[in-house]
């Protein structure tokens, strides 16, 4: 439940809920999205992807930027409701963050203000020396970290 409580009392979110604990994706998307979703970040893929398609709003616009649900399969889950795509002239695009590189210092710029000012709030999962490095990266396919995961090397 550690993940659900983040979301509503550190990053103001009316409702969360966890889609690896939460067996019937369909029904938790319907009850919190009864209108449906107009804009939808993709980043888990499989069977998170399947119920959000199910439940996208007409003319709906989807992000895909990761798979992570897929990454340490041997045989990646398979979409079953890509139709819905054209049933419902849904928009999905793919992107990178490598794309946006030569942004960064505009989007540091435009982003620092507010995170200093707590508008915008962010967690850190700190890992501490090098060798804890290779369980630290393991760790963010699984699920073990909260936040951004950070390595630290040396505090010197």
């Amino acid at each position: 439940m550690k993940y659900v409580d983040l979301l509503k009392n550190k990053f103001w979110f009316d409702e969360a809920f966890n889609y690896k604990e939460d067996c019937d994706l369909n029904a938790a998307l319907k009850r919190y999205f009864p209108n449906g979703i107009d804009m939808h970040f993709e980043n888990v893929g499989g069977k998170m992807l399947d119920a959000v398609l199910l439940n996208m709003r007409d003319h709906g616009r989807i992000a895909r930027c990761g798979m992570t649900s897929t990454y340490n399969l041997d045989e990646p889950e398979r979409i079953k409701n890509l139709m819905f795509i054209i049933y419902k002239r849904i928009r999905m695009e793919g992107f990178s963050a490598i794309e946006y590189f030569h942004l960064y210092p505009k989007f540091l710029d435009h982003i620092l203000p507010y995170i200093r000012e707590s508008v915008i709030v962010y967690v850190e999962d700190l890992a501490e020396g090098l060798e804890n490095g290779a369980t630290a990266l393991l760790g963010l396919f699984i699920g073990c970290n909260v936040g951004k995961q950070v390595l630290v090397v040396s505090r010197e």
